[in-house]
This record gives C-alpha cells, sequence and structure tokens, in this order.
C-alpha cells in the first residue's frame, strides 16, 4: 500500500509582543484568518524585541513573517531575506515593507471631533517629538480643529523619560504648561500613557478634569484607563482586524500575488470611541462651577450634601443653584445622585461585591435608598442589572 500523502502547510513566524494588549489582539485577528484559510505551520515570537539575525532566516526558510519593525536595519534584514513580510506596527513608514496598521490621522480626528462635541472652544495636543505616527495624529487633531475653526496648542516631549527623577522633572514642565493653558480645554494625548500623565499633572496643580480640561487618549488600553482618575476616555483602534488582514495579505504574497507584495500601506480606521469620566462633560466657563463639580465627583460617594458645598464655596443657596443649572441644566443635587449612581453601577459591573456594600461605597446609607433610585433611572434594579446578558 503506497505511503499517505503528507499535507504541507505554509511555514510562517509570527513576531509579537504578546505581553502587550496590542499583541495578544494582533494574535485574535491572524487566528481568525488561519482558522478559515489555513492552517499554517506557526512560529510564534510572544517577546519579540524587535532582532531577527539574517543567519536565523537563512536556517528558518520558512514562507513568511508578520511582524512589529520599527527599526530600519531590522527591514532591510527581512527585505534581504526574500521572505514575504507584512509588518503590522505602523509606528514608521519608511521601511520598504507591505504594511497593515492603524490610521493615524483618523484617531487624531476622531479625538479632536469628540472633543468639539463636548462645546470646547481652547484644544490642545500632547505627543512625542520626531515619531511619525504621534505627528500623524496631530495632522488630524490640528487638520480637524482649523476646518471647525479652532486652534491647537501644541506640546512635544521625548520619548524615553527614563528614570524616576527625569519623570518628576517632566510632570513640572508639564505642568508649568498646562496652568498656561486657556480653560475650559479639551486635551488629546497621542496614546493613554500620555494622556494619563496629563490627568495625574493636572491633579498636581489642582486642575478640575473634566470640568476644566477633558482629556482624551488613543489604544483604549482598558487596565490604564480605569486606574487613572478620573477614567480615561479613548479611541478604540481595530485591532483585530489589523491581524486579519495582515494574514489575508501575506497569504496573497506567499501565493505569488505581486501586487500584494509592494510597499504600501493599508490603513485600518479605529472604531470609536470609548467614553469615560474624563470628557463626561460639556465645556464650563464659570471657574466656581467647575471647582464645585470636582468637589461633588471626589465626595459625592461619601455622602455630602448641597449644604456642606455652599459652606464650602461660600455662596447663597440661591446664587448657587441659579449658576449651577445655567451651566449644567440640572441641579446640584441631580448632580450628586448622578454621580453616586454611576459609582454603583460601575462597581456592579466590575466587581463581585455584595449589593449592601456597594450601595455603601456609592454614598447611599442603605441598599433599601439605593434600589428605588436606581430602577428609576437605569430601568431596572441593581440585581437585574448585574446579571443581564450583555448586548448581542
Amino acid at each position: 500500500m503506497p505511503a499517505a500523502r503528507r499535507k504541507s502547510y505554509r511555514r510562517v513566524a509570527i513576531c509579537v509582543d504578546r505581553a502587550q494588549g496590542y499583541g495578544t489582539t494582533i494574535l485574535r485577528g491572524i487566528a481568525r484568518y488561519v482558522e478559515t484559510y489555513g492552517p499554517w505551520s506557526l512560529f510564534i515570537d510572544p517577546r519579540f524585541n524587535g532582532e531577527l539575525s539574517q543567519g536565523w532566516m537563512r536556517e528558518w526558510a520558512g514562507d513568511g513573517v508578520l511582524a512589529y519593525v520599527e527599526d530600519v536595519r531590522l527591514a532591510d534584514t527581512l527585505r534581504h531575506s526574500e521572505i514575504p513580510v507584512v509588518e503590522v506596527f505602523g509606528h514608521r513608514h519608511d521601511l520598504g515593507l507591505p504594511q497593515v496598521c492603524t490610521d493615524n490621522r483618523a484617531i487624531g480626528r476622531l479625538g479632536a471631533e469628540h472633543l468639539i462635541e463636548r462645546k470646547f472652544r481652547h484644544f490642545s495636543f500632547f505627543g512625542y517629538r520626531g515619531l511619525p505616527w504621534s505627528e500623524l495624529r496631530l495632522q488630524g487633531f490640528a487638520e480637524t480643529l482649523k476646518n471647525a475653526g479652532f486652534e491647537c496648542h501644541v506640546h512635544l516631549l521625548p520619548r524615553h523619560l527614563g528614570v524616576l527623577t527625569q519623570w518628576n522633572k517632566v510632570q513640572q514642565q508639564m505642568g508649568d504648561w498646562l496652568v498656561k493653558l486657556p480653560r475650559p480645554n479639551g486635551i488629546m494625548a497621542c496614546s493613554d500613557r500620555h494622556a494619563q500623565r496629563i490627568i495625574d499633572a493636572c491633579s498636581r496643580e489642582n486642575i478640575s478634569v473634566p470640568e476644566e480640561m477633558a482629556v482624551v487618549g488613543a489604544g483604549n488600553d482598558e487596565d490604564l484607563c480605569r486606574l487613572t482618575n478620573p477614567p480615561l476616555t479613548s479611541v478604540i483602534y481595530d485591532i483585530e482586524r489589523i491581524g486579519y488582514e495582515a494574514a489575508q495579505l501575506l497569504d496573497q504574497i506567499m501565493r505569488g500575488n505581486r501586487a500584494a507584495a509592494k510597499p504600501k500601506c493599508m490603513l485600518i480606521p479605529p472604531l470609536g470611541i470609548a467614553m469615560r469620566r474624563s470628557t463626561e462633560v460639556t465645556a464650563i466657563d464659570d471657574r466656581m462651577i467647575a471647582d464645585a463639580m470636582r468637589f461633588i465627583r471626589e465626595h459625592a460617594c461619601d455622602g455630602i450634601t448641597v449644604e456642606e458645598i455652599l459652606a464650602e464655596f461660600n455662596i447663597s443657596k440661591t446664587h448657587f443653584y441659579r449658576r449651577f443649572q445655567n451651566a449644567l441644566g440640572r441641579s446640584p443635587h441631580e448632580e450628586i445622585l448622578r454621580v453616586k449612581l454611576e459609582r454603583a453601577r460601575s462597581l456592579l459591573t466590575q466587581t463581585d461585591l455584595a449589593i449592601e456594600r456597594i450601595a455603601e461605597l456609592s454614598g447611599f446609607e442603605h441598599s433599601e435608598y439605593l434600589y428605588p433610585v436606581f430602577k428609576r433611572v437605569f430601568g431596572m434594579t441593581p440585581r437585574a442589572f448585574r446579571t443581564r446578558k450583555p448586548p448581542g
């Protein structure tokens, strides 16, 4: 009996940093393509450090590579190997390789549109000096503002901040810049990490976020966005689609499609905005009301009353209510309740705490007080909200 013919699979190296959320989601997109059109024989380097030797490429003798590439020398190595390569990072576009990456100008445009919708009239961009992807986001941001009749303040820093002492120095410089900006101000950072630094500097300078400065980042790193105080609004990349489209493009190149192998970049637009508290505001010109909003945000869940706010700002009830209503279209009491309910809703979603404990942490004396108010606002009880099935 003749031996069964063995099926050969394409050998593909995937070189991404899986320790980062971006890399994990890229792999998910690649997997979705391979599950449908594979299988491939895969070498996966989950902690890729940006280095591949010519010797390794010759000895491996594979059919294709999907990789992060930011170094020109690595790009030269990959081109000289004559193995098909698709780059999936997109931090620079002078590598001479086919690329699939996020549309950085579109990220900037989306950030600007979001802040314009919040009724801001002053805008700023915070980015890295000399990095193409950051510069493209600035271009998209500034062009959108210019088309809407607004100007943009720009602050750029070197990419690597180094040791803690340098970090403190940079944070101080950032604070000096922030206090000089007109307020209220809508700020976009080139990344979530930069946005977190801005919000930290605002806190050091006693600047209210989002009342005086609303901040939007890019990347939607959910852990970092939730750790930021207040939680960070961010542009959502379509990373899984980048992985899928990159795998599809590589497959075309490996099948001999010469047009697919040309060194051009396929741009994938962002999915949208994940809105959190750092931009959950309409721009407030009244400085006292902005300060009162910050006071409410910081103390609502401690059980503060309107009388305590009046004492804090030494203002009459009638005058305060009128200014608050004019600025926000709701009363101070309604704002206190809104902050408490948002805290309760967040804890119901993100923790397994007992509802009695959630009521306490949200500023309700007893869970019996939380239940009717929560149901009136959200249309269901806290328990039903926690156990509901997610949409779709």
